[in-house]
């Protein structure tokens, strides 16, 4: 007989979202559904007719985590509509500072899994990894403080590039955090690997959370609109994905499918599609892969900071014209990417968000079904909602 579990809402993630697990007899799940219970909150509809300069500051709004990379996606979109061609120094720092919202996300996401793998009489480990982690955080803030202006949105985020370029003063600070940051950031690694590979053996599931599904990514650190096959991608509305009208009811957020699949986003996406990491294995690989993209992320920053010209140009000045035009990055949850129609008057004529963390609901239904049913919240957590 299966029985319904229900947990609403789940715990120990950054947005707002529930469990219903279908269990058999045997409490392995047969069913999953991880839905979504952010409200519709209009930014799309809101910007049609607006100033395309309104874009970039209102959608950094969506989220107090990822506003970066939503600031750069919409600069990006529009860009790319109008034909403008940011300076080599605009998008250094662009990427720079989207390296520094990735760089304080990952830590903070280090922070909520943290008591799935950490026992309970392990309290010097626990205190000394959550010190760890706050000194890492604050180096990811300090970028984006300085290179972005300010830590919670932003304002040199701007249409053609970057608004200001960084002092030498500044320059020196960041580098010296960042080296900082990379000693800490092996420490990090290698206390996930010993985290994740033990609690695999304990719980006596080497593959616990598998899935067969696709990954998508577009870039390691930034963006390309160009390696993703647009034509593959679709969203469409919950009451279609969903048999379960009670179920479809429950969320407004829009599925987005690749190649009519789920596909999984994010730090192990990125990895597998260009790097060497294992794909199809134990989805707790996804916290250890997390963990290697604070070292991908402080390596690229470092190399940034070496190529940077701090009197360069980092704007040209946009010049409208009718068009349409995708911005992609890569967020710290998976693959961002906006949509942005424009008007040769600089007005928005249409816009379209499909947000990272939207990719990976349906995969985590997935990963979760097969599995004992106490185990689907580590399960979920281990994706970066």
């Amino acid at each position: 007989m299966t029985e319904v579990v229900n947990i609403a809402p789940s715990t120990r993630h950054e947005g707002h979202a529930k469990l219903i697990l279908e269990v058999d007899e045997k409490g392995i799940v047969s069913r999953a559904y991880y839905i979504n219970t952010t409200p519709v909150r209009g930014f799309e509809t809101m910007l049609v007719g607006r100033p395309a300069e309104f874009a970039p500051i209102a959608v950094m709004r969506i989220c107090g985590i990822c506003q970066t990379t939503h600031g750069i996606a919409s600069c990006s979109a529009i860009e790319d509509a109008i034909g403008c061609e940011v300076p080599e120094d605009g998008l250094l720092l662009r990427e720079l500072v989207g390296l520094g919202n990735r760089m304080h996300s990952h830590l903070l996401h280090h922070l909520l899994t943290l008591e799935d793998f950490i026992k309970p009489d392990e309290e010097d480990l626990k205190i000394d990894t959550i010190k760890l982690i706050q000194r890492m955080r604050k180096v990811g803030q300090l970028i984006v403080d300085i290179v972005g202006g300010e830590g919670i949105h932003p304002p040199n985020i701007v249409i053609g590039g970057m608004r200001t370029n960084i002092s030498e003063r500044a320059k020196a600070k960041l580098y010296y955090a960042l080296k900082q940051y990379e000693k800490d950031a092996h420490m990090m690694y290698e206390i996930y690997v010993e985290l994740i590979e033990r609690y695999l053996e304990e719980v006596g599931i080497p593959d616990l959370g598998s899935h067969d599904y696709p990954y998508i990514a577009s870039h390691t650190t930034y963006g390309d609109k160009y390696a993703i096959n647009w034509d593959s991608v679709v969203e469409i509305p919950p009451h279609r994905y969903y048999k379960d009208i009670k179920i479809a009811e429950s969320t407004s957020v829009m599925i987005p499918l690749y190649e009519g699949v789920p596909a999984e986003g994010g730090p192990r996406a990125r990895l597998v599609k260009f790097g060497n990491f294992k794909s199809g294995g134990s989805v707790m690989d996804i916290n250890i892969a997390r963990a290697k993209e604070n070292l991908g992320a402080v390596y690229r920053a470092i190399e940034i900071l070496d190529e940077l010209n701090i009197n360069g140009k980092t704007r040209t000045t946009p010049e409208y014209r009718d068009g349409f035009g995708i911005g992609v990055h890569e967020a710290p949850r998976a693959t961002n990417t906006h949509f942005a129609e424009v008007g040769k008057d600089g007005r928005i004529k249409s816009y379209k968000i499909i947000a990272a963390s939207t990719w990976n609901f349906p995969v985590v239904e997935k990963a979760i079904e097969g599995y004992p049913h106490q185990y689907a919240e580590v399960i979920m957590r281990a994706y970066d909602i």
